[in-house]
């Protein structure tokens, strides 16, 4: 048997010889040779071949005396078609008085490679070769597919007959045949062979416990819908009730969205949707050319999962660019105008998983609106569970990620180019707006956004986390990202704004059009050991935030502006930064900067203007001591500004500017 995925291997099919085979014609030899007998033999994925030839041409001798070499490595014959190694292997020959070595190549050639002794092959004599091998897919040699038909569906397999493939033909029919078949029997896995183009005409329906194995298939839309979903549109279903534990592997599923002539399809149509499910994967399949709405959409699903997948080309056929923010992969929950069917009970999805797939063009449309995200919420609902771990999303026309009430997600490892807006983005509804955002209780919290790479990002920041009075973010950790080379004045490398104590560390930030990082309305934040290089504007900027801590991190050039700029904060620390090259000031405390220390930092001039500033109007109860600004040619006077009245004293007993080190 050839085993696929979702047969189950029992000792009854271990034991199933129907893909055994035995075949006694069908071996060519060139001239100079005659076939006398040959017998093939296939077993439990062992191949046998036994060949009986006659040589009737010249004599065959060694090429030199005693080396036991054949010049040229004559064939001696060929086998049949469907039968060649799946590569190169020994094979044994003799006559009855001398014998040698042959190689069967995977063009199924019998290539004569040694010979004992000097007696060579005279004309007349009979050759025996014999060979085994294990073949590389054990039965998986041309069956004729209605005879096979009883034995794929006793194993759980249905295998779609009779279609086209041409791409052109309606197809739908002989696959739902299949997929209702499965529906039948409780389950099974539909099988569409490879190598063909189905045309489908409408929405495939795929039920409870199915897999739809596609490999090498493609899959496409010849009329105006898209192409696969697991719902009727007669049915209705309640919470995670819906057809469910479904997988499909493989497969190139084409949308064929219309644009310039090309593509059939104008409407806004998912290309593969689920809905009010459980347990659903979509791995390893190519989804392509798609529609004004989204490639893949997760509504009201628990564990949903799509892994090396890749989601290329989106046209928006809206015809007044309204569909502009189309998500390649749309994580949903269950409510009027966003799911097809009912029940409208707002039930989110939850524990989705998008591991190792690719957003980008296709070779005829540009990239979607957004790569992974949610556009949709009721109040007091959220998504949770949400990791997006590993993939690669490139120039989508608003974010790449964007996470619209999300709760503990986990977006880890991703390479997001080139996003008209931020490359990650996750956001929550102002309860205090109007319209349909106002009055929203949902809180966002444990958002943990690492190691991805994020460049060339638009009109926003690379990574931006925001939430708003009154509805904040709590637990947000955004550590080891690296993120560079923006395309607008307006750009920020990681922008935190309402969060409650957000964790910002070990980031590494780069050519910048504003500023470095950005911490607004967050109390309790812990900035450091971020590396920022050429900032457009300050390299960090803490505003309106209790309790920061702004520690270890390295500020190199700031093309505007501060290296760190602290306003309107209070019990903050500013300690152990190495901070060089700000335009303006090193450090600046502006106005509403209370209650704060300054210490420990290590602020070198090259193109500054001034080393530690602080505002003398509304600044005040602050220490500044003890921080390091030698051999960097300053003068006192520009070095330090600031007045008595701005700094308390520090322990020690030295009124300030106490201890900080000037040359």
């Amino acid at each position: 048997m050839q085993w696929l995925n979702g047969l189950t291997i029992t000792p009854e099919r271990l034991m199933d010889n129907t893909a055994d085979e035995v075949i006694t014609s069908g071996l060519s030899v060139p001239s100079g040779w005659s076939v006398s007998s040959f017998t093939g033999v296939r077993v439990h994925g062992i191949t046998e071949v036994d060949i009986f030839i006659t040589r009737t041409g010249a004599d065959i001798t060694e090429s030199s005396a005693g080396s036991g070499n054949i010049a040229g490595d004559p064939t001696l014959c060929t086998l049949p078609s469907g039968w060649a190694p799946p590569r190169a292997v020994n094979a044994t020959w003799g006559n009855g008085s001398t014998d040698g070595e042959a190689t069967i190549v995977t063009s199924g050639e019998v290539q004569l490679r040694s010979i004992s002794g000097s007696a060579g092959i005279a004309t007349g004599t009979n050759v025996r070769v014999t060979s085994m091998w294990i073949s590389e897919t054990p039965g998986g040699y041309s069956h004729d597919e209605t005879t096979d038909i009883t034995t794929y569906t006793e194993a759980g397999l249905f295998w779609v007959t009779g279609a086209a493939g041409d791409g052109a033909s309606d197809d739908g029919w002989a696959i739902q045949a299949q997929l209702d078949a499965a529906h039948a029997a409780g389950g099974g896995t539909v099988v569409i062979p490879g190598g063909k183009t189905y045309g489908v005409s409408t929405f495939l329906v795929v039920y409870d416990n199915t897999t739809v194995w596609a490999y090498g298939a493609t899959i496409k839309a010849i009329g105006n819908s898209g192409l696969l979903r697991n719902f009727l549109s007669s049915e209705t279903f309640a919470a995670y009730s819906g057809h469910s534990h479904i997988q499909i592997l493989g497969g190139t599923w084409d949308a064929n969205a219309a644009d310039a002539g090309v593509g059939t399809v104008t409407g806004t149509t998912n290309c593969l949707g689920f809905i009010h499910c459980e347990d659903i994967t979509v791995r390893d399949a190519t989804i392509t050319n798609v529609s004004s709405a989204h490639g893949l959409e997760f509504n009201s699903t628990s564990g949903g999962r799509a892994i090396n997948c890749r989601f290329l080309g989106y046209k928006d056929n809206s015809g007044d660019g309204s569909r502009d923010f189309s998500e390649a992969i749309q994580i949903d929950m269950a409510v009027s105008g966003s799911a097809a069917i009912g029940d409208f009970d707002s039930t989110p999805s939850r524990d989705i998983l998008i591991q190792g797939c690719q957003v980008g063009p296709s070779s005829r449309l540009g990239s979607f609106g957004r790569g992974f995200g949610s556009h949709m919420l009721r109040s007091g609902v959220y998504y949770y569970g949400i990791r997006i771990i590993g993939c690669r999303i490139e120039g989508t026309r608003q974010q790449g990620i964007y996470g619209f009430g999300w709760r503990r997600a986990v977006i880890a490892d991703n390479v997001v180019n080139d996003s008209g807006l931020s490359g990650i983005q996750l956001s929550r509804p102002d309860p205090a707006g109007a319209g349909p955002s106002e009055g929203y209780t949902i809180n966002g919290r444990n958002i943990s956004i690492t190691g991805n790479t994020v460049e060339g990002a638009g009109d926003a920041s690379g990574i931006r986390v925001y939430g708003a009075s009154g509805g904040t973010y709590d637990q947000v950790v955004i550590a080891g990202n690296s993120v560079l080379g923006f395309n607008t004045d307006t750009s920020n490398g990681i922008h935190v704004e309402y969060c409650s104590r957000p964790n910002v560390t070990g980031n590494t930030i780069s050519g910048t059009q504003s500023t470095g990082i950005v911490v607004f309305n967050s109390d309790g934040a812990h900035v450091g050991s971020n590396t920022i290089r050429s900032t457009g504007s300050n390299g960090i900027n803490v505003t309106g935030c209790t309790g920061a801590n702004i520690t270890g991190n390295t500020i190199d050039g700031t093309t505007a502006n501060h290296g760190i700029f602290l306003a309107t904060s209070s019990k903050f620390a500013v300690q152990g930064n190495w901070i060089q090259s700000a335009a303006s000031a090193g450090v600046r405390l502006s106005d509403g900067a209370q209650d704060g220390t300054v210490t420990g930092n290590r602020i070198i001039k090259g193109t500054g203007t001034n080393g530690i500033t602080v505002s003398a109007v509304t600044a005040g109860d602050n220490v500044v001591a003890n921080n390091d600004l030698t051999n960097g040619g300053w003068a006192v006077g520009t070095a330090l500004i600031f007045s008595t009245a701005a700094i308390t004293a520090y322990t020690g007993g030295t009124t300030s500017p106490g201890a900080n080190l000037v040359s």
